[in-house]
């Protein structure tokens, strides 16, 4: 981080923008040094992110290092534009320079749009919702595993067995890792299900069934399990 004393001691107004929202002084001789370093930090990664993706990103929460709980310097945020409740990530500090996550949220984007694409025939006429959470993505950007999560009203096992038999099948040419979860409802539920905890969002008392398949499913051949309530 350099000597702190030795910076240009002006703020910003995206410093002091962050500061007023912490009721923080907006003077610098009235901070505290940890302040002080912590409003350098937060700065020097926005401008890092924001040079790196040429966009305008927002702060979201800020980290100091504390190596007693084996906590590592990070900066929350997210782009200008984007959803600060689903879209926000770290960028942490490494002996030179930083590391960034912002590659797990565009490409939580594609993949997304690739299943419905892909998966969306398969449940015409059926209330339904869709998210993908990805679970590896190297450091060059690529997505390695992703899990699946569905949530449909139907309890009509019969259609739903259907239902996660083509899902199987159709993403049997898949060669990036994945597993799947959907739950079926009782009652109508679907849409209330917002994309922000998406798998907290209900009461179990209204799960009739949930399916799940996995690596470990499909390897012996059985594609998928269902757990009935």
């Amino acid at each position: 981080m350099g000597n702190i004393f030795k910076r240009k001691s002006k703020l910003n107004e995206r410093q002091l923008e962050i500061l007023r929202s912490k009721d923080l002084p907006t003077e610098w001789k009235q901070l505290t040094t940890i302040q002080r370093q912590s409003i350098v930090a937060i700065e020097e990664m926005l401008e890092y992110v924001e040079k790196k993706y040429k966009k305008p990103f927002c702060y979201a929460g800020y980290r100091r290092r504390n190596p007693l709980f084996m906590d590592e310097e990070s900066l929350l945020c997210y782009a200008q534009g984007d959803d600060p409740d689903i879209d926000c990530f770290t960028v942490k500090r490494e002996k030179i320079g930083f590391r960034d996550g912002y590659a797990w949220v565009t490409q939580t984007r594609v993949v997304q749009k690739e299943m419905e694409d892909k998966l969306s025939g398969i449940f015409e006429g059926q209330k339904y919702k869709m998210f993908v959470k990805l679970t590896g993505v190297s450091d060059e950007g690529v997505v390695l595993c992703f899990n699946i999560y569905i949530y449909i009203d139907n309890k009509d096992t019969s259609v739903t067995d259907s239902i996660m038999d083509r899902i199987v099948e159709t993403l049997s040419d898949e060669t990036r890792e994945w597993d799947l979860t959907m739950y079926c409802f009782k009652k109508p539920v679907v849409d209330s299900i917002p994309a922000k905890e998406h798998n907290r969002s209900f009461e179990s008392d209204d799960v009739y069934c949930m399916y799940d398949s996995d690596r470990i499913d499909r390897r012996e051949g059985k594609g998928w399990e269902r757990n009935d309530r």
